[in-house]
């Protein structure tokens, strides 16, 4: 092929003589600017019109053109190819093809109905017959939608339980229904009912919606917080977490001594290049202190100051996620001030999940309750040593570790802070460490939004599709940078048999450099 040509895999399947998918190859003249739609229309204008897909507008309004291209989905219409290089195009998962890359998605349009997605009015006394524009503009991202089904395909939920939760698309209708002042369905419970607490907030429909709507923020948290105000919510599985960060600032309980408690206020080191606080969240503290300890030592050996403030609490995150905002509101004032405190204006963070609760829903907290943002920026670990030390002032490991080793990336720092690279090329970074990349590591592994507490058959039954994956790398170590990834990937493993053992790369880091500041 050459670099002015595009090649294109794409899913055949005629009904009426194919008994499975087959994939035919075509090569496309590239153009500056093609899209995967404009690839299509060549191949069935110039070399094959018996191809069948969907199209309409052109301008990622209409939803008819979505595909998978490589495996994700996206609007064909909306997305670039690349020069010189190769794609697979196929149909969206989960709805039967008819031909080649078009669906029927009935099967979705007929579970939308379920939760009839309209503005009911029985006009009872109190219910506004016109609203202003004022009254709905909270639903303004959610009305983007223009039904698509691609967060459909997306889902790692939907795979394997469609029967009980509806999908982001039906979601995102319920919270727009919700919030309308005109409707008067019961659309919380409605939501409940169709499995509002299966979704695991991985946002892999954000990334695959051409309108980029945040359903698990927008859509989902939002209806979870109304869950909770009206008792239908959380999860018996939750209110032991959500408990306890309400009464005592972890949402795990004590078990043997703390992170906290084994360290000092300050880990000091000769000539520091910078000065950082750690945010431990509960898990590096009350279950993983090696982790916390691998994480303090791998910045310490970057000549690195790391403050310890001992009052710190839980960031809020599992009480957010499962729609006890209340709880979490308490938790994130008491964090920002313990924080700002210390006069240091960077927060290092070892956990994705609070990572992201740091990053946005303390800002939005403090702009809600103080009118201002938070007075310190926050960075993941791995986002910290790449990006902020850089490759001028970080040291390099030295000690060879001679592993095989694959990268599970966490939902909440892949999608949710844009942290992809990063933790790969600290890996690299390690003498005689071998990079195998697994099948789809980006995929979820079912433990977020709650869903491992509240839900956990579901839960493990989306972690399998990881373990799989980890399985065919025939990996030493599955490295991931999330404490509750860390704890999902090891259960299953250690569940289905797989010898595959799970770190974090702060742990394999501290292995290299070799040296223990506390």
């Amino acid at each position: 092929m050459s670099a002015k040509e595009v090649e294109l895999k794409i899913s055949r399947y005629d009904p009426r003589k194919d008994d499975a998918l087959r994939y035919q190859s075509y090569r496309v003249p590239y153009s500056d600017g093609m899209t995967v739609l404009d690839a299509l229309d060549y191949v069935y204008e110039n070399l094959d019109s018996t191809l069948a897909y969907r199209k309409s507008c052109r301008q990622g309004s209409c939803g008819s053109c979505a595909v998978l291209v490589d495996s994700k989905p996206c609007a064909a219409c909306r997305t670039l190819v690349k020069e010189g290089k190769s794609i697979t195009v196929s149909p969206l998962l989960h709805f039967d093809v008819i031909k080649d890359l078009v669906t029927d998605i009935g099967r979705g349009t007929r579970r939308l109905m379920r939760i009839r997605p309209f503005v009911e009015r029985v006009t009872p006394p109190g219910r506004p017959e016109i609203i202003m524009r004022s009254d709905i503009e909270s639903t303004r991202e959610l009305r983007k939608c223009i039904e698509c089904w691609a967060c459909i395909s997306a889902c790692p939920v939907i795979a394997d339980a469609w029967q009980e939760f509806a999908g982001p698309l039906p979601m995102r209708q319920l919270a727009r229904l919700k919030s309308d002042p005109r409707d008067v369905e019961d659309r919380v419970k409605m939501a409940v009912a169709d499995g509002l607490y299966d979704c695991t907030t991985c946002k892999a429909c954000v990334e695959a919606c051409p309108k980029e709507i945040d359903i698990p923020a927008k859509a989902i948290e939002k209806l979870r917080y109304f869950a909770v105000k009206e008792g239908l919510g959380p999860l018996s599985g939750h209110m032991d977490f959500v408990r306890l960060v309400d009464e005592t600032g972890k949402s795990v309980a004590r078990k043997d001594t703390p992170l906290l408690e084994q360290v000092p206020d300050v880990v000091r080191v000769s000539d520091p290049v910078d000065s950082v606080a750690f945010f431990t969240g509960c898990l590096l503290d009350l279950r993983m202190q090696d982790t916390g300890k691998a994480l303090i030592n791998t910045l310490a050996a970057n000549n690195v100051e790391v403050h310890l403030p001992k009052k710190q609490v839980c960031c809020g995150s599992p009480a957010l996620r499962t729609g006890a905002v209340d709880v979490a509101k308490r938790r994130i004032l008491q964090n920002t001030e313990v924080f700002e405190k210390l006069g240091v204006g960077k927060v290092v963070v070892g956990c994705a999940g609070c990572g992201l609760t740091l990053k946005t829903n303390f800002n939005e907290i403090l702009h809600e309750e103080l009118g201002r943002k938070a007075k310190f920026k926050v960075y993941d670990i791995n986002e910290y040593l790449i990006n902020e030390l850089g490759p001028k002032r970080i040291v390099k490991p030295r000690n060879r570790l001679d592993l095989r080793v694959t990268y599970h990336d966490p939902c909440h720092l892949n999608r949710g802070q844009g942290i992809k690279t990063e933790p790969r090329e600290l890996l690299q970074m390690i003498p005689g460490v071998e990079m195998i990349e697994m099948k789809d590591a980006d995929r979820c592994c079912g433990s977020g939004g709650g869903v491992r507490a509240g839900r956990r058959p579901l839960s493990m039954m989306i972690a399998r599709r990881k373990a799989e994956s980890v399985r065919e790398t025939e990996a030493d170590v599955c490295v991931t940078s999330c404490p509750f990834c860390t704890v999902q990937v090891q259960d299953i493993l250690q569940t289905l048999g797989i010898p595959t053992k799970v770190s974090n790369v702060v742990d394999l880091l501290q292995r290299s450099y070799g040296e223990k500041f506390v």
